[in-house]
């Protein structure tokens, strides 16, 4: 049964009933509001998985009112879904073109109105788990380009190209000392998996895989994964994925 939270924006107050009725007697959590300034106070404050949006409101239409939350960067991943009575293929157009993620026309089928929020919520869900993962990447990124930063700084200041070569084949003899179970795993933590997701794929314990990051921080004379990554990738050993 879900759990998500709907927010019903329309000013006729039979229509918010009967559509709060329907979704919520199969599990979701339903918010009103009659008007776009009360759509967009209940959005900022619940940040509903799904809104649902009379297209013809009064004082700001449907259009208006969709624009302005899909301007709003911290609203605008969240699907809109349009109800209309009767409408042209012009409406239609008009509505994806305001932002709108679906349209359905009044007066609409209670089943064909859950199917369609269900599928809103759950592109909602795999969108959220994209973009947080996303944002994980893009921290590990910034932290192996500056841990990268840091061990090539003494090669940008000491300025000879024999210089750097020394200390490239010094990190490359380095990297041949780990196993090949041990690259894995360091290829592995350049994708910003954790622990508990290598030892999954990989078919092996958390502490056997603790121990192996462990060896491969003293082979390599580090003392975080993101200087062991960052050494990796220095000496061409790992393909980082930021």
């Amino acid at each position: 049964m879900p759990n998500e939270t709907v927010l019903v924006v329309d000013d006729d107050p039979d229509i918010l009933f009967t559509t709060k009725e329907c979704l919520t007697k199969v599990g979701y959590r339903v918010l009103t509001a009659v008007d776009g300034s009360a759509a967009r106070q209940i959005s900022r404050d619940e940040r509903p998985d799904v809104i649902i949006l009379d297209v013809d409101m009064p004082v700001t239409d449907g259009h208006e009112i969709c624009k302005t939350l899909k301007s709003d960067s911290s609203l605008k991943h969240i699907p809109i879904i349009f109800l209309h009575e009767k409408p042209s293929t012009e409406d239609i157009v008009a509505g994806f073109d305001a932002g709108a993620n679906d349209y359905l026309a009044k007066p609409y089928d209670q089943e064909e109105l859950i199917a369609r929020v269900g599928v809103a919520a759950r592109q909602k869900v795999a969108f959220d788990r994209l973009r947080h993962k996303n944002a994980k990447l893009e921290a590990l990124a910034k932290h192996v380009r500056a841990a990268v930063q840091h061990y090539e700084q003494p090669r940008i200041t000491g300025g000879s190209a024999s210089g750097q070569e020394d200390m490239e084949e010094e990190a490359g003899k380095a990297m041949v000392r780990l196993t090949r179970r041990e690259l894995e795993i360091l290829q592995l933590l350049a994708r910003g998996l954790n622990n508990d997701v290598i030892s999954r794929q990989l078919y092996i314990s958390p502490t056997t895989t603790r121990n192996h990051i462990q060896n491969i921080l003293g082979k390599l004379g580090v003392h975080s994964k993101l200087e062991a990554v960052a050494y990796a990738v220095r000496a061409g050993y790992v393909d980082f994925v930021g």
